[in-house]
């Protein structure tokens, strides 16, 4: 087997594992059972789930607790209503990332199912991935105009999803604490899936069930020149910031509602780091909080692995070094195919040129990565050569955010389907040893 070969099985063996460590199911299960008693509500228990590993979640719930089954709503992403459990009330797909009027109306559905729980009951709240986008309520001042123009102006701001957040829990009656303040005084239990840097529960779907340390006037500074970001919705914000809307609950407001995460990136990063040592190499955690422009991260992530393999620094092959987090890609109108895992892979390419002992797979744990059907791409040393061979030009990719094309041509695209849970990315960068061929 040649040595890309050989890195690209490692690769793609460690993420699957990171997959496994990472599914939301046995993980809300465990909680629930080690939590039993408090988890346990005198009255009526709501479920309702919201995310691209809803389903999981939701199943997770169901295998340890027994709710009626017209007491739980599942809220994800086209495509993954499949995987959810017999047991589910209603389950509903909306869209992502960009949400549309089925995200709106399945937001109020989950407002009405919250409303009228009293202090013997209880909102279990499993919250993954695209709980964003999937779900929402707007103020009446918000027109769904303006809602869907402003959405579609922060993915394609390439902004951080701290500040996407920002701005959409000030649009909304449902994120930022919203949610749960709507079912007191039930008791709320968020149980949630980190797809962000630093796992913070006000960050992680916009936290519908935690306290808002962000304000009106943050969103404003957010929205200050982003094109395409319609300026009724601003002057909104404005106003929120002047004090002419009802900020969001603050830390210390929500006594009623608890937020544990149950699954995160560093978990995931770590299986990984566990399978790869078992396949003879030597595995370092690099960071679960990468983030950056892909296309500058790249080379930073290249330049480690050349490093290792021409000086044995930091460690000396046969060395895995994983990294977790989120780039962000900033494209325009006329972007083609790919996501910041397939350009955030792509982007090594170059510099990976004629070295056969290091390869890199770059995917996202919900198995799609941007608006495509791959989770991601792999790269090796060979990936250049084998591009100009095909009459594609890697600069020339990259400056039209075409990556996907030409890593399908490649046949170095990674297709998993939908995988059940959501913990941001990994990077999976190896360089080999005598024993592995290089």
């Amino acid at each position: 087997m040649a040595p890309e070969d050989t890195l690209r099985a490692d690769a793609e063996a460690a993420f699957r594992a990171a997959l496994a460590a990472a599914d939301p199911g046995p993980r809300v299960t465990e909680w629930l059972r080690d939590n039993g008693e408090a988890a346990r509500p005198r009255g009526r228990l709501a479920v309702i789930a919201i995310g691209k590993a809803a389903c999981a979640m939701a199943a997770g719930a169901l295998a340890a607790r027994n709710p009626d089954p017209g007491d739980v709503l599942v809220i994800t992403k086209d495509g993954h209503a499949g995987q959810c459990p017999s047991g589910v009330g209603l389950v509903v797909e909306t869209g992502h990332p960009t949400p549309d009027q089925r995200s709106l109306a399945a937001g109020e559905e989950a407002l009405q199912r919250v409303r009228g729980l009293g202090p013997d009951d209880e909102l279990l709240l499993l919250v993954s991935g695209g709980a964003s986008a999937l779900a929402d309520a707007l103020p009446a001042e918000v027109s769904e105009d303006d809602w869907f123009a402003a959405n579609a102006a922060l993915v394609e701001g390439g902004l951080p999803i701290q500040a996407i957040n920002a701005v959409r829990k000030h649009c909304s009656r449902l994120k930022g604490g919203r949610l749960a303040e709507a079912a007191g005084p039930a008791r709320v239990t968020a149980l949630l899936l980190s797809d962000v840097i630093g796992d913070d529960p006000a960050v992680i779907g916009s936290g519908p069930a935690a306290p808002d340390p962000a304000t009106y006037a943050q969103a404003v500074a957010v929205t200050r020149g982003l094109p395409g970001f319609p300026a009724t919705l601003h002057r909104y914000l404005e106003q929120g910031a002047a004090g002419g809307q009802p900020e969001t609950p603050k830390p210390g407001a929500l006594p009623h509602a608890g937020n544990v995460v149950v699954g995160s990136n560093r978990l995931a990063l770590e299986a990984a780091g566990a399978a790869l040592a078992g396949r003879g190499y030597r595995p370092w955690l690099m960071t679960a909080r990468l983030q950056g422009e892909a296309r500058e991260v790249a080379r930073a992530l290249a330049a480690v692995a050349l490093e290792s393999h021409h000086s044995g620094r930091p460690a000396p092959p046969p060395a895995a070094f994983l990294w977790g987090g989120e780039t962000t890609v900033a494209v325009g109108a006329e972007a083609g195919q790919g996501g910041r895992n397939q350009e955030l892979a792509l982007a090594m390419a170059d510099d990976l040129a004629d070295c056969p002992a290091v390869g890199a797979l770059c995917a996202g744990t919900d198995g799609t990565d941007g608006p495509t059907d791959a989770a991601g791409g792999w790269v090796d040393g060979s990936t250049r050569a084998r591009a100009e061979a095909a009459g594609r030009a890697v600069a020339v990719t990259l400056a039209a955010h075409d990556s996907g094309a030409l890593l399908k041509q490649l046949g170095d695209r990674l297709v998993t389907g939908p995988t059940g849970t959501n913990v941001m990315d990994l990077a999976v960068v190896l360089v080999a040893g005598p024993a592995q061929g290089a």
